[in-house]
Protein backbone atom coordinates (compact mmCIF):
# COMPACT_ATOMS: atom_id res chain seq x y z
CA UNK A 1 0.00 0.00 0.00
CA UNK A 2 1.51 3.55 -0.88
CA UNK A 3 2.50 5.49 1.71
CA UNK A 4 -0.26 8.56 2.29
CA UNK A 5 2.49 11.33 2.19
CA UNK A 6 4.51 9.27 -0.93
CA UNK A 7 4.16 12.37 -2.81
CA UNK A 8 5.89 14.54 -0.18
CA UNK A 9 8.39 11.92 0.17
CA UNK A 10 9.92 12.57 -3.28
CA UNK A 11 9.18 16.11 -3.05
CA UNK A 12 12.65 17.10 -2.45
CA UNK A 13 11.75 20.23 0.02
CA UNK A 14 10.13 18.33 2.24
CA UNK A 15 11.66 14.70 1.85
CA UNK A 16 10.87 11.91 4.19
CA UNK A 17 13.02 14.24 7.00
CA UNK A 18 11.20 17.14 6.63
CA UNK A 19 8.15 14.89 6.90
CA UNK A 20 9.19 13.65 10.32
CA UNK A 21 9.79 16.89 11.34
CA UNK A 22 5.94 17.86 10.20
CA UNK A 23 4.61 14.92 12.15
CA UNK A 24 6.44 15.62 15.07
CA UNK A 25 4.85 19.48 14.77
CA UNK A 26 2.92 21.56 17.22
CA UNK A 27 0.48 24.47 15.51
CA UNK A 28 -1.46 26.70 17.53
CA UNK A 29 -5.09 28.08 15.16
CA UNK A 30 -5.65 31.24 16.48
CA UNK A 31 -8.88 31.50 15.03
CA UNK A 32 -11.24 28.58 13.15
CA UNK A 33 -13.36 30.79 10.81
CA UNK A 34 -12.58 30.34 7.05
CA UNK A 35 -8.81 31.51 7.32
CA UNK A 36 -8.26 29.51 10.48
CA UNK A 37 -9.79 26.02 8.92
CA UNK A 38 -8.66 26.38 5.50
CA UNK A 39 -5.37 26.62 7.28
CA UNK A 40 -6.07 24.07 9.54
CA UNK A 41 -6.97 21.39 7.39
CA UNK A 42 -4.16 22.08 4.42
CA UNK A 43 -1.84 21.14 7.62
CA UNK A 44 -2.91 18.64 8.93
CA UNK A 45 -3.61 16.97 5.43
CA UNK A 46 0.10 18.10 4.87
CA UNK A 47 1.04 15.53 7.98
CA UNK A 48 1.41 17.81 11.15
CA UNK A 49 1.00 15.66 13.89
CA UNK A 50 -0.81 18.48 16.56
CA UNK A 51 -2.74 20.92 15.87
CA UNK A 52 -4.15 23.53 18.72
CA UNK A 53 -7.82 25.16 17.84
CA UNK A 54 -8.65 28.52 19.62
CA UNK A 55 -11.89 30.12 18.92
CA UNK A 56 -14.39 32.17 20.87
CA UNK A 57 -17.26 32.31 18.48
CA UNK A 58 -20.05 29.89 17.19
CA UNK A 59 -20.82 28.83 13.36
CA UNK A 60 -23.16 31.43 11.58
CA UNK A 61 -25.13 31.30 8.15
CA UNK A 62 -22.66 33.53 6.88
CA UNK A 63 -20.11 31.47 7.75
CA UNK A 64 -20.71 28.91 4.82
CA UNK A 65 -20.73 30.81 1.93
CA UNK A 66 -16.46 30.31 2.89
CA UNK A 67 -15.77 28.18 5.29
CA UNK A 68 -15.41 24.49 3.56
CA UNK A 69 -15.42 22.71 6.62
CA UNK A 70 -18.76 23.68 8.27
CA UNK A 71 -22.10 22.57 6.64
CA UNK A 72 -25.51 24.16 8.03
CA UNK A 73 -25.38 21.44 10.31
CA UNK A 74 -22.71 22.65 12.66
CA UNK A 75 -25.25 25.96 12.92
CA UNK A 76 -24.67 27.14 16.15
CA UNK A 77 -21.87 25.34 17.05
CA UNK A 78 -18.81 26.52 18.91
CA UNK A 79 -16.01 27.07 16.07
CA UNK A 80 -13.51 25.33 17.41
CA UNK A 81 -15.71 22.26 18.69
CA UNK A 82 -17.24 22.01 14.92
CA UNK A 83 -13.73 21.95 13.51
CA UNK A 84 -11.87 19.50 15.21
CA UNK A 85 -14.73 17.35 14.91
CA UNK A 86 -14.27 17.54 10.95
CA UNK A 87 -10.59 17.68 11.32
CA UNK A 88 -10.21 14.51 13.40
CA UNK A 89 -12.28 12.97 10.79
CA UNK A 90 -9.88 13.50 7.79
CA UNK A 91 -6.82 12.69 9.97
CA UNK A 92 -7.62 10.28 12.78
CA UNK A 93 -4.35 9.47 13.82
CA UNK A 94 -3.57 13.08 14.18
CA UNK A 95 -3.82 15.19 17.57
CA UNK A 96 -6.92 17.94 17.42
CA UNK A 97 -7.07 20.33 20.79
CA UNK A 98 -10.14 22.62 20.55
CA UNK A 99 -10.36 25.36 23.10
CA UNK A 100 -13.80 27.41 23.39
CA UNK A 101 -12.28 30.58 25.02
CA UNK A 102 -10.71 34.21 24.51
CA UNK A 103 -7.47 34.24 23.28
CA UNK A 104 -5.88 36.85 25.95
CA UNK A 105 -2.93 37.20 27.53
CA UNK A 106 -2.95 34.54 30.14
CA UNK A 107 -3.93 32.30 26.81
CA UNK A 108 -1.36 33.48 24.99
CA UNK A 109 0.86 33.10 28.19
CA UNK A 110 0.07 29.21 28.20
CA UNK A 111 -0.16 27.59 24.77
CA UNK A 112 2.29 30.05 22.25
CA UNK A 113 5.49 28.33 24.48
CA UNK A 114 4.16 25.01 23.57
CA UNK A 115 4.17 24.85 20.26
CA UNK A 116 6.37 24.82 16.89
CA UNK A 117 4.95 27.67 15.12
CA UNK A 118 1.31 29.51 15.33
CA UNK A 119 -1.03 30.34 12.78
CA UNK A 120 -3.31 33.19 11.81
CA UNK A 121 -7.11 32.99 11.78
CA UNK A 122 -7.96 36.25 13.52
CA UNK A 123 -10.45 39.10 12.14
CA UNK A 124 -9.70 41.61 14.59
CA UNK A 125 -5.86 43.71 15.18
CA UNK A 126 -6.29 43.72 19.10
CA UNK A 127 -5.37 39.85 19.21
CA UNK A 128 -3.06 40.36 16.61
CA UNK A 129 -0.85 42.46 18.60
CA UNK A 130 -1.49 40.44 21.22
CA UNK A 131 -0.40 37.21 19.45
CA UNK A 132 2.39 38.93 17.98
CA UNK A 133 3.89 39.76 21.54
CA UNK A 134 3.47 36.69 22.81
CA UNK A 135 5.56 34.98 20.08
CA UNK A 136 8.07 37.71 20.15
CA UNK A 137 8.38 37.23 23.82
CA UNK A 138 8.74 32.73 23.59
CA UNK A 139 10.45 33.24 20.22
CA UNK A 140 8.00 31.62 18.70
CA UNK A 141 7.32 32.00 14.60
CA UNK A 142 3.89 33.79 13.39
CA UNK A 143 2.58 33.46 10.45
CA UNK A 144 0.45 36.53 10.05
CA UNK A 145 -2.53 36.78 7.40
CA UNK A 146 -5.33 38.78 6.92
CA UNK A 147 -8.25 38.75 4.64
CA UNK A 148 -10.79 41.41 3.40
CA UNK A 149 -13.38 41.98 0.60
CA UNK A 150 -11.25 40.56 -2.59
CA UNK A 151 -7.44 40.46 -1.00
CA UNK A 152 -5.03 39.67 1.79
CA UNK A 153 -1.84 39.66 2.93
CA UNK A 154 0.54 37.35 4.77
CA UNK A 155 3.86 37.65 6.29
CA UNK A 156 6.02 34.96 8.19
CA UNK A 157 7.36 36.30 11.53
CA UNK A 158 10.92 34.12 13.26
CA UNK A 159 11.40 36.25 15.73
CA UNK A 160 14.99 37.44 16.06
CA UNK A 161 15.56 36.96 12.08
CA UNK A 162 13.23 39.70 10.90
CA UNK A 163 10.36 41.88 11.53
CA UNK A 164 7.73 41.75 13.68
CA UNK A 165 4.26 42.73 13.40
CA UNK A 166 4.72 46.15 14.88
CA UNK A 167 7.61 46.76 12.82
CA UNK A 168 5.27 46.87 9.81
CA UNK A 169 2.53 48.40 11.60
CA UNK A 170 4.12 50.62 14.80
CA UNK A 171 0.69 51.82 16.18
CA UNK A 172 -2.78 50.05 16.84
CA UNK A 173 -5.50 51.49 14.66
CA UNK A 174 -8.49 53.46 16.58
CA UNK A 175 -11.50 51.36 17.57
CA UNK A 176 -13.40 51.28 14.29
CA UNK A 177 -10.91 52.66 12.20
CA UNK A 178 -10.58 49.69 10.07
CA UNK A 179 -13.18 47.90 7.98
CA UNK A 180 -14.69 44.54 9.10
CA UNK A 181 -15.66 41.77 6.55
CA UNK A 182 -19.48 42.95 7.41
CA UNK A 183 -18.50 45.91 6.62
CA UNK A 184 -16.47 45.76 3.24
CA UNK A 185 -17.54 42.04 2.52
CA UNK A 186 -15.40 39.47 1.65
CA UNK A 187 -15.00 37.04 -1.51
CA UNK A 188 -15.59 33.17 -0.75
CA UNK A 189 -12.10 32.19 -2.15
CA UNK A 190 -10.01 34.31 -0.60
CA UNK A 191 -9.48 32.98 2.62
CA UNK A 192 -9.05 29.77 1.18
CA UNK A 193 -6.01 31.31 -1.03
CA UNK A 194 -4.38 33.09 1.52
CA UNK A 195 -4.67 30.25 3.72
CA UNK A 196 -3.03 27.90 0.94
CA UNK A 197 0.22 30.40 1.44
CA UNK A 198 -0.04 30.45 4.79
CA UNK A 199 -0.28 26.67 5.27
CA UNK A 200 2.87 26.75 3.08
CA UNK A 201 4.63 29.36 4.97
CA UNK A 202 4.09 27.15 8.62
CA UNK A 203 5.10 24.21 6.28
CA UNK A 204 8.53 25.60 5.50
CA UNK A 205 8.72 26.55 9.35
CA UNK A 206 8.15 23.56 10.51
CA UNK A 207 10.71 21.80 8.27
CA UNK A 208 13.42 24.25 8.71
CA UNK A 209 13.38 25.42 5.07
CA UNK A 210 16.50 27.65 3.63
CA UNK A 211 13.60 29.11 1.10
CA UNK A 212 11.51 30.32 4.47
CA UNK A 213 12.13 34.41 4.17
CA UNK A 214 11.17 36.41 7.28
CA UNK A 215 9.80 39.79 6.77
CA UNK A 216 8.44 39.01 3.28
CA UNK A 217 5.25 40.55 2.93
CA UNK A 218 2.58 38.94 0.22
CA UNK A 219 -0.25 40.43 -1.23
CA UNK A 220 -2.74 38.92 -3.03
CA UNK A 221 -6.04 40.42 -4.74
CA UNK A 222 -7.47 37.28 -6.18
CA UNK A 223 -10.14 39.62 -8.12
CA UNK A 224 -7.69 41.37 -10.32
CA UNK A 225 -5.24 39.17 -10.30
CA UNK A 226 -2.35 40.84 -8.96
CA UNK A 227 0.38 40.07 -6.51
CA UNK A 228 2.82 42.32 -4.94
CA UNK A 229 5.99 41.16 -2.61
CA UNK A 230 7.56 43.65 0.12
CA UNK A 231 10.71 43.23 1.72
CA UNK A 232 9.71 44.84 5.13
CA UNK A 233 12.61 45.58 7.48
CA UNK A 234 13.37 45.04 11.50
CA UNK A 235 12.61 48.37 13.49
CA UNK A 236 15.39 48.55 16.01
CA UNK A 237 13.09 50.83 17.87
CA UNK A 238 10.21 48.27 18.09
CA UNK A 239 8.69 48.35 21.25
CA UNK A 240 7.71 44.36 20.68
CA UNK A 241 11.01 43.13 19.11
CA UNK A 242 13.29 45.60 19.54
CA UNK A 243 12.54 46.48 23.25
CA UNK A 244 10.90 43.26 24.56
CA UNK A 245 8.40 45.84 26.28
CA UNK A 246 5.01 43.35 25.23
CA UNK A 247 2.33 45.78 26.09
CA UNK A 248 -0.77 43.82 24.61
CA UNK A 249 0.02 41.34 27.09
CA UNK A 250 0.09 42.89 30.05
CA UNK A 251 -3.77 44.81 28.94
CA UNK A 252 -7.14 43.38 29.71
CA UNK A 253 -10.54 44.32 27.91
CA UNK A 254 -13.71 43.52 28.97
CA UNK A 255 -15.36 44.07 25.24
CA UNK A 256 -14.32 43.60 22.10
CA UNK A 257 -15.79 44.51 17.98
CA UNK A 258 -15.92 41.24 16.48
CA UNK A 259 -16.74 40.90 12.88
CA UNK A 260 -20.29 41.53 11.72
CA UNK A 261 -21.52 43.69 14.40
CA UNK A 262 -21.14 41.47 17.21
CA UNK A 263 -19.65 42.33 20.78
CA UNK A 264 -18.01 39.97 23.35
CA UNK A 265 -18.52 40.56 26.83
CA UNK A 266 -16.54 39.17 29.05
CA UNK A 267 -17.31 38.35 32.94
CA UNK A 268 -15.42 40.79 35.04
CA UNK A 269 -14.97 37.79 38.04
CA UNK A 270 -14.18 34.44 35.46
CA UNK A 271 -16.34 31.15 36.84
CA UNK A 272 -18.55 28.27 35.32
CA UNK A 273 -22.02 29.30 34.60
CA UNK A 274 -25.37 27.35 35.37
CA UNK A 275 -26.48 27.66 32.36
CA UNK A 276 -29.86 26.17 33.12
CA UNK A 277 -30.45 27.97 35.96
CA UNK A 278 -30.00 31.08 34.12
CA UNK A 279 -32.14 29.94 31.40
CA UNK A 280 -34.90 29.74 34.17
CA UNK A 281 -34.25 33.53 35.32
CA UNK A 282 -34.26 34.68 31.90
CA UNK A 283 -37.56 32.91 30.18
CA UNK A 284 -39.66 35.70 31.29
CA UNK A 285 -37.51 38.16 29.92
CA UNK A 286 -37.77 36.77 26.13
CA UNK A 287 -36.84 34.04 24.11
CA UNK A 288 -33.88 31.26 25.52
CA UNK A 289 -32.84 28.33 24.64
CA UNK A 290 -30.37 25.83 25.54
CA UNK A 291 -28.47 24.35 22.55
CA UNK A 292 -25.02 22.53 22.12
CA UNK A 293 -23.81 23.63 25.45
CA UNK A 294 -24.42 27.21 25.04
CA UNK A 295 -27.43 29.68 26.31
CA UNK A 296 -29.15 31.59 23.69
CA UNK A 297 -31.52 34.11 24.55
CA UNK A 298 -33.71 37.28 22.42
CA UNK A 299 -34.21 40.64 24.32
CA UNK A 300 -35.99 42.66 21.88
CA UNK A 301 -32.93 43.32 19.08
CA UNK A 302 -30.51 42.43 21.25
CA UNK A 303 -29.29 38.13 20.99
CA UNK A 304 -26.79 37.00 23.27
CA UNK A 305 -24.84 33.67 23.28
CA UNK A 306 -23.92 32.86 26.36
CA UNK A 307 -20.46 30.44 26.85
CA UNK A 308 -20.09 28.23 29.94
CA UNK A 309 -17.36 30.59 31.01
CA UNK A 310 -19.56 33.37 31.79
CA UNK A 311 -18.65 35.30 27.94
CA UNK A 312 -21.40 36.50 25.88
CA UNK A 313 -21.60 37.37 22.46
CA UNK A 314 -24.02 40.27 22.00
CA UNK A 315 -25.80 40.53 18.35
CA UNK A 316 -27.63 43.71 17.25
CA UNK A 317 -25.78 45.65 19.23
CA UNK A 318 -23.01 47.51 17.67
CA UNK A 319 -21.65 49.63 20.85
CA UNK A 320 -19.64 47.95 23.25
CA UNK A 321 -20.72 50.02 26.48
CA UNK A 322 -24.10 49.34 25.49
CA UNK A 323 -23.02 45.58 25.57
CA UNK A 324 -21.77 45.79 28.59
CA UNK A 325 -24.81 47.64 29.76
CA UNK A 326 -27.12 44.57 28.50
CA UNK A 327 -24.68 42.41 29.66
CA UNK A 328 -24.88 43.51 33.21
CA UNK A 329 -28.50 43.69 33.11
CA UNK A 330 -29.32 40.20 31.70
CA UNK A 331 -26.39 38.13 32.35
CA UNK A 332 -24.03 39.37 35.07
Amino acid sequence: MEHRFARHHVLPEVGPEGQARLGKGRVLVVGCGALGTHTAEALLRAGVGHLILVDRDIVEVHNLHRVSLFTPAELGQPKAWAAADKLRAIAPDAVVEPLVAHFDGELAEEWVPKVDAVVDGLDNMETRYLLNDACVKHRIPYVYTAVLATYGMTMPIVPEKGPCLRCVFPHPPAPGALPTCAQAGILGPVPKALAAVQAATAIQTLTASPDLRPGELFYLDLWTKRTQVVEMQRSPSCPSCGQRDFEFLRQQSGTALLCGDVVQVRPRRPGELDLAGLAQRLAPLGKVRLSHGLLFFQAGEARFVVFPDGRALVHGVNSPERAQSLYDQYIA
